[in-house]
């Protein structure tokens, strides 16, 4: 229970986003709430110094929270493990919510939304956002449980190969995705719809490991050439 209560007060974590303490203020008001839930009243100074520069992926940072009132009430160094995990979840939030799921995501609304425009829409939310709650709710209870070794559940679940799953699987479905649109809307043979799927998946491979403004430029100037080439 306490770790949904964390999590709803996780949502305005945010509220005083800045350039120069980043997440600093909201890191302080989570772990103010978070001590509270423990019985425990933290010291105004204390709070205070925890609005310095902070930043990590908005929906691991309870894990973070947990962690650190864990070390806290154990006289632990909660400051220098916030440190090094602030850093680690932001890079892997980054990658894998951002880079992977909402490609994904967007992927299979696409599919859906074939079918019916508010089935899209609606699996878009529910798959995006099983994901992004189940962090959020839970993180809280995971941080406290580990404390300083947090770090394991992620490598117990393997969390830093979810990006290169879930990239596959958006490959695949934009891949299908394009296949079917071709096949719709012209008269494309199948050889010409199966070259253009490889295509398409080898072309987001090459964006996700340059860049993804650079690919997606690339991707739309060969396809052009290609479609150009075969008359189109």
């Amino acid at each position: 229970m306490k770790s949904l209560i964390v999590g709803f007060f996780s949502f305005f974590y945010q509220a005083n986003l800045n350039h120069e303490n980043m997440q600093g203020t909201g890191f302080a008001y989570l772990i103010r709430k978070a001590a509270r839930l423990k019985g425990m009243e933290l010291e105004v100074k204390k709070v205070y110094e925890q609005t310095s520069y902070f930043h990590t992926h908005p929906y691991l940072v309870n894990f973070i929270v947990g962690m650190w009132v864990r070390e806290f009430e154990q006289n632990g160094e909660e400051d220098f493990h916030k440190k090094i995990y602030s850093s680690a979840f932001g890079a892997l939030g980054d990658s894998f919510f951002w880079h992977s799921l909402r490609p994904l995501c967007f992927a299979t609304a696409a599919i859906a939304g074939l079918y019916n425009p508010f089935a899209g829409i609606l699996s878009y939310l529910l798959l995006y956002n099983l994901f992004h709650l189940s962090f959020r709710f839970t993180g809280f209870r995971i941080g406290y449980s580990l404390g300083r070794d947090v770090i394991t559940f992620f490598n117990r679940i393997r969390f830093n190969k979810w990006a290169t799953y879930f990239d596959l699987g958006s490959s695949l479905m934009l891949g299908i995705l394009l296949s079917y649109m071709a096949k719709t809307s012209a008269d494309f043979s199948s050889v010409l719809i199966g070259t253009l799927t490889v295509y398409i998946m080898l072309g987001m491979a090459l964006a996700k490991k340059l860049d993804i403004v650079f690919g997606l430029v690339l991707i739309i100037i060969t396809t052009g050439f290609f479609l150009f080439i075969t008359g189109v």
